[in-house]
């Protein structure tokens, strides 16, 4: 249930002023940034707001629908502060995070409004998303993003303000269709046909077959992001085919997950109050004015420990972990200087951070629940404890991911059977031995675009035995190809 927390009076004929913004916001600020670029922007959390609601909001939109969006822009913001930090920043300007444009009156006067009111769930900010337009239902987080775990973002129908929206279609032949598929990693020869394999609950297409590709199949969402998520609004489609022609006639434009802008838009001109478009947007969330909220759990507040003299590494785990960080660095400085002497390449600094929670290590790599590691640069980040325990285990882990690492910058350009299968090969002991007959090598996508976890390590699998077998004729990982 939503209860009211009164904003700040607004006057009706006074124009907000930035520094109105600043003082709204009680001395929160956010560190903005563009991915490549040094230069950073710190800019008042209210302001902030105002200009985010200036680029992702709806053009004259009446007031309610600008105060809802502007309640889920700041808590999505206080909820993903930092999700940037290894850059020097908090949110990036871009759709990665949130686009934000000069504010105007408008946007301001909402952003002041609606000041210091955040969406929560017990008790603490939740994580919130919204799109441009759902096309009459919204999306379950799990959809778009695996092992996602929202309760509270599940599908709402939203059919009474969609009625008469009008289909979008775009028309693309096999052969652009295989030439999108094919620059996102999938091998084979022609695309024979393309056929839906599959809705989820809230309408969207979950699975297509894409026969005579390898793989045959994909999610979705990563079909939408092949094509350019422009052409492909969104994963609410059907499709027709005619000779060699594909027709896709789809509804609504975004993710659909949580808030409809568009949705909201027309709800706020029939009449819906701020409290009842969230209600329908984000049910069993919370409206509360930040005093009255937890502080967020974050990681920077785990245990840090900095190796020092001259190991070069830097581990970050959590409070409770039940991996120890001095255990954790020891055990990092040990299989990084013995897989660097093995691949006769320097031993780099290496910093390893151990998430404490799935969702975290989803957030934070945005990566199948299934994956145990990620590496970026010179970063490992790594699922739970738990989870790795169940798995490969912790040791086995951090070898892989750091095997990877040492090879990443020789073997950056080749397949990704050769990066995962060669990262697989040197953390094992003893090293699998080349497989008596050739075998199928797995195409890209069968690495970075697998359905399911029984997929994922079919296809590492089989990544392996290709190097294995590649290494028996060249001697050489770096002549690998």
């Amino acid at each position: 249930m939503l209860f009211h927390t009164p904003g700040p009076a607004v006057a009706a004929q006074t124009e907000i002023t930035d520094e109105q913004l600043e003082a709204a916001s009680g001395g929160r600020t956010v560190v903005i940034g563009s991915p490549g670029e040094r230069r950073v922007n710190r800019m008042p959390l209210e302001v902030y707001v105002a200009r985010v609601l200036a680029g992702e909001g709806e053009p004259n939109a009446a007031d309610a629908a600008r105060q809802a969006l502007a309640v889920a822009i700041r808590t999505y913001t206080l909820v993903q502060m930092g999700r940037h930090r290894r850059e020097g920043f908090d949110l990036c300007d871009t759709v990665h995070c949130q686009v934000f444009r000069a504010s105007n009156e408008s946007s301001r006067r909402a952003a002041l409004a609606t000041a210091g009111r955040v969406l929560t769930i017990d008790g603490a900010p939740a994580e919130v998303f919204y799109s441009a337009s759902c096309g009459g239902r919204s999306e379950g987080a799990a959809q778009v993003w695996p092992g996602a775990t929202f309760p509270y973002m599940q599908v709402v129908r939203d059919d009474d303000v969609h009625a008469e929206d009008v289909p979008w279609q775009l028309d693309l032949t096999l052969g652009e269709l295989r030439q999108a598929l094919a620059r996102t990693g999938f091998g084979g020869g022609s695309l024979r046909d393309i056929s839906i394999d599959g809705y989820n609950a809230s309408g969207r297409v979950e699975r297509l077959r894409v026969p005579g590709l390898r793989p045959n199949e994909i999610s979705g969402p990563a079909f939408r992001d092949a094509l350019g998520t422009t052409r492909i609004r969104s994963t609410a489609f059907s499709l027709s085919r005619n000779g060699n022609v594909v027709r896709f006639t789809g509804r609504g434009y975004g993710h659909g997950v949580g808030m409809c802008v568009i949705g909201a838009g027309r709800r706020a001109r029939r009449g819906e109050s701020v409290e009842a478009i969230l209600g329908q947007y984000y049910p069993n969330l919370r409206l509360t004015d930040l005093a009255g909220t937890s502080p967020l759990p974050r990681e920077t507040a785990a245990t840090r420990v900095v190796a020092t003299g001259k190991s070069g590494v830097a581990v970050s785990v959590p409070r409770d972990s039940r991996v120890s960080a001095r255990d954790l660095e020891q055990l990092t400085i040990s299989a990084r200087d013995s897989l660097a002497q093995a691949l006769g390449v320097a031993a780099p600094p290496v910093t390893v951070e151990l998430h404490e929670t799935l969702d975290k290590f989803r957030l934070e790599v945005r990566r199948p629940w299934w994956i145990s590691s990620a590496v970026t640069g010179t970063t490992i980040d790594l699922a739970p404890a738990a989870l790795l325990t169940q798995r490969e285990g912790i040791e086995r882990t951090v070898r892989t991911a750091l095997a990877e690492l040492l090879m990443s910058t020789t073997l950056g350009d080749r397949p990704a059977w050769v990066r995962v299968g060669g990262a697989r090969y040197f953390s094992s002991s003893p090293r699998p031995a080349p497989p008596p007959r050739a075998i199928s090598c797995p195409a890209d996508a069968e690495l970075t675009l697998a359905l399911s976890a029984v997929a994922q390590r079919e296809a590492e699998a089989r990544a392996v035995q290709c190097f294995a077998r590649a290494m028996a004729t060249a001697g050489d990982w770096r002549q690998v190809r």
